[in-house]
């Protein structure tokens, strides 16, 4: 729980039981009207930028995130991570992790438009 919701309970407790019920009847307003309000997020299309002869993981890693433009880049961050420690540190070759790097980013995207189709 953040601090905003903390405070939100603490505020809750302190009002009565008819004051509770209209400020739970007002959060369902609220709530109700941010999701008709709410515009359908437009699906964005990847477009896929093709690798270059002996393309580095570091270079694989920036083509990605230009032909994904639309993913978020913080869910990305841990996976991409360990694939580069993967290579970097564990030897597994460029040509698997940049492999794996391609898969995670399709299934990233894969994701990405079921959440947009909902």
């Amino acid at each position: 729980m953040n601090s905003r919701e903390r405070q939100i309970l603490r505020l809750l407790r302190d009002l009565d039981a008819p004051a509770q019920e209209q400020l739970f009847a007002f959060a369902e307003f609220l709530q109700a009207r941010g999701k008709t309000q709410k515009p359908a997020a437009a699906l964005v299309e990847p477009s896929i930028v093709a690798p270059v002869a002996g393309e580095s993981v570091v270079g694989a890693i920036k083509r990605l995130r230009q032909s994904y433009a639309m993913l978020e880049a913080k869910q990305l961050l841990g996976d991409t991570a360990n694939l580069m420690s993967r290579h970097a540190v564990g030897g597994a070759s460029a040509e698997e992790v940049i492999a794996e790097l391609e898969a995670l980013f399709a299934l990233h995207y894969a994701r990405y438009r079921e959440l947009r189709s909902e």
